[in-house]
């Protein structure tokens, strides 16, 4: 189903700028009938109307008086050819008291409608009325108008076509699709931390050696000193709050690794592809956006060394954002919160050293060794993405 437009009261504010065009600019000559920008389907050999978007970003609308509704009765087939300079986004369309957006089951993807080859690919949308990439956005409250949205846009020169329950009688270009303000949401769960439980991983039987636990614990002081004095200072912190054995959850939300996460490349990457999920999302006329694998995804922080011995990868991810239409942007801010369990596995050495701080973890840790602990970054990201 298409969504409503509840923000269609304001698409006056969308509408784009017209721009001075010297004498002559318009000049290019208009299509006549037949238009053929539609294929035949139905009862109509070409389209009924053609919305031919000129130069100077003003829509003509066009009608074949020899061509009725393609189901015999009410729906009109529309075309549209772009003759501007720059990709089109979007059109409204309008025609009062035609209910034109008032699909009710008999677009050109709805019905038997001959011999129409195009059909083989339908449905192109929700709806049964989309053409080929075209897509609505529409309002109970305004049965008479819809938006009509182009995917990745109508390059110059390029043709659509798609219909609509009634007929039109004005266009106007609009700058974006209909998504004044939006959310975005996204989760990856922590893996399954309970290999790394004190008392799960503990033998049977097993007994923590008291001349080994001192001297396991003061070779992770050690580590955790030298980790300082070499500029590391949150990896430092985690390693020590793991040795003091108190297991409270841990969030750093500021400081040099903050700036480490926001300039490591796999983050880089991964943030470039959540903006572009959402910008295609907005494009798709969608506000309320969720995240999911693949584009949400876990990433390894091997890079700078602070990064990468305090998290070194991600067990988790939460992206919260919001954001907003600001003349032709959609700006907003992406939170992201890289979840991890701070702990040793019988996989990680942590350059020689790993094996003791597991022993303190597992054998010991009931014993005043080690837990493992929840522990997180979480940096707010702004951005700002083209709507045309």
């Amino acid at each position: 189903m298409p969504r409503n437009g509840y923000f269609l009261a304001a698409i006056a504010s969308l509408t784009l700028a017209i721009t001075a065009w010297p004498a002559g600019a318009q000049a290019a000559s208009q299509p006549s009938p037949p238009f053929t920008e539609c294929p035949a389907i139905g009862q109509s050999p070409s389209c009924e109307v053609l919305l031919v978007v000129n130069p100077n970003n003003t829509v003509s609308v066009d009608v074949n008086p020899s061509v009725g509704p393609f189901d015999g009765d009410d729906d009109t087939l529309v075309g549209i050819l772009n003759k501007s300079y720059q990709k089109v986004h979007a059109v409204t369309v309008s025609g009062p008291g035609s209910d034109l957006s008032g699909f009710d089951g008999d677009g050109i993807c709805s019905g038997d409608y001959g011999d129409w080859d195009g059909s083989a690919g339908c449905p192109y949308g929700p709806t049964g009325y989309e053409g080929p990439g075209t897509s609505f956005v529409t309002s109970l409250l305004t049965p008479d108008s819809a938006q009509v949205d182009f995917a990745d846009g109508l390059a110059p020169g390029k043709s659509a076509y798609f219909s609509l329950e009634g007929n039109l009688t004005s266009a106007i270009l609009t700058a974006v699709k209909g998504v004044g303000s939006f959310g975005v949401f996204g989760k990856l769960p922590v893996e399954n931390s309970e290999s790394q439980d004190t008392s799960a991983q503990a033998p049977p039987g097993s007994q923590c050696g008291r001349v080994k636990l001192a001297k396991d614990r003061a070779e992770g002081y050690t580590l955790a000193a030298g980790m300082f004095l070499r500029g590391y200072f949150d990896a430092a912190g985690l390693l020590k709050h793991f040795l003091d054995n108190t297991g409270t959850p841990i969030d750093i939300t500021t400081g040099q690794i903050t700036r480490d996460l926001e300039g490591n490349p796999q983050f880089v990457s991964l943030d470039n592809a959540v903006q572009g999920y959402i910008l295609q999302q907005l494009k798709m006329g969608h506000d309320n956006i969720i995240l999911n694998q693949p584009i949400l995804r876990r990433i390894g922080l091997y890079q700078p060394n602070d990064l990468y011995y305090a998290f070194a990868g991600t067990q988790g991810l939460i992206v919260t954002g919001s954001g907003s239409l600001v003349g032709v942007d959609y700006v907003g801010t992406l939170t992201y919160e890289i979840d991890d369990s701070y702990g040793f596995t019988s996989l990680d050495h942590f350059d020689g050293y790993g094996d003791d701080m597991r022993y303190l973890q597992t054998v010991c840790g009931n014993e005043g060794g080690a837990h493992w602990f929840p522990d997180s970054i979480t940096v707010t990201v702004p951005f700002s993405l083209p709507a045309t």
